[in-house]
């Protein structure tokens, strides 16, 4: 038999109420040339007895002697796999049918591009859809602020010619870590359609550990600034992270501040284009109208929208620099709540 093309990574850990749905959603995919990888790191329930109920040749379970933490489960998946492809999914997700096809295609098209994610949806405690940018350099400026790439399926060659690993110092944020690294090496691209659904409860790693996911990923950040440019210093890289990308603006000042420090990173990223330029400029320009929104609606209409407190918006000077757009939505709300 010839190997598969692409391998399904699925680390596991105390999973058993979810892994049952998160394995049928993989077996059901129309793309069919892969394997799934399930390593599980030493469950304590009924995650493994539940896998090995479902009977799929395409199934290759690996179970570690000790825990090993999520980062290094996932580095001895990459170990283990030699297939051209790599899909990287968890044991409490659900993937759509189409999740593989739309993305294996997509690189097959592209073959400049080494990672392709997609849309997905919230659901459980939280339901929203999510979408990142499409574009590579798009992406990469809002690496500044976020993880923009979920569930995507990458090129294993990248990964071994670039001695690519998951850092434990990074986790609760390593995937962030991993695809900023990754970011160094080739393109990326995001599908707008949704082709996941990305299971909210209490008992997953980022909402059981939110307080340490924030300082690892402030760290990512700070990696990631300085490679952009070596003359931010250390009390630069900790403005961005505890200021800048702060949504909330305490006053007229702290505005001045950040606009002057939005227009130093784009003079510095100018001289490295580690960033696309543009790109760079409309992120931080995003960043700042959205963060102008979000005070406007914890202070002035904190309690309500009206006209009258739309008039004290606009007294305030927020209005010019909010951005049409969020300005409008203002507005809007604003008209809509008199009328009631």
């Amino acid at each position: 038999m010839t190997s598969p093309r692409l391998t399904v990574l699925m680390p596991t850990y105390n999973v058993a109420p979810y892994v049952r749905q998160a394995v049928e959603s993989v077996l059901q995919q129309t793309f069919s040339d892969f394997q799934l990888l399930v390593i599980d790191d030493c469950s304590t329930d009924d995650t493994m007895a539940i896998v090995r109920s479902i009977k799929d040749p395409r199934i290759r379970i690996v179970q570690n002697e000790r825990n090993l933490g999520l980062a290094e489960n996932l580095n001895r998946g990459l170990e283990l796999t030699d297939t051209e492809l790599v899909a990287r999914m968890d044991g409490d997700d659900i993937a759509l049918p189409h999740w593989l096809k739309s993305e294996v295609d997509y690189l097959d098209a592209h073959p400049n591009v080494g990672v392709c994610g997609g849309g997905f949806e919230r659901f459980g405690s939280v339901t929203s859809l999510v979408r990142f940018p499409e574009n590579h350099e798009d992406i990469a400026a809002n690496m500044l602020f976020e993880c923009t790439i979920a569930v995507p399926t990458f090129r294993m060659d990248i990964v071994r010619e670039h001695g690519l690993r998951y850092r434990s110092e990074d986790f609760p944020a390593e995937d962030y870590g991993f695809w900023v690294e990754m970011l160094r090496f080739t393109q990326f691209h995001n599908i707008s359609d949704t082709l996941f659904r990305y299971r909210m409860h209490p008992s997953q790693i980022c909402s059981s550990r939110r307080e340490e996911q924030r300082a690892k990923v402030d760290t990512v950040r700070r990696r990631m600034l300085f490679r952009m440019s070596d003359k931010l210093s250390d009390n630069n890289l900790q403005y961005f992270c505890n200021t800048f990308a702060s949504n909330i603006i305490a006053s007229r000042e702290d505005l001045r501040q950040r606009l002057a420090f939005a227009n130093r990173l784009v003079f510095l990223n100018s001289k490295t284009q580690h960033i696309d330029p543009q790109s760079l400029r409309a992120r931080l320009k995003k960043h700042l109208q959205l963060a102008l929104y979000h005070t406007a609606t914890s202070t002035t209409f904190s309690d309500g929208y009206s006209i009258g407190r739309y008039i004290q918006y606009l007294q305030s000077g927020l209005a010019l620099k909010t951005g049409c757009r969020l300005e409008s939505k203002i507005l809007i709300k604003s008209m809509l709540h008199s009328k009631q």
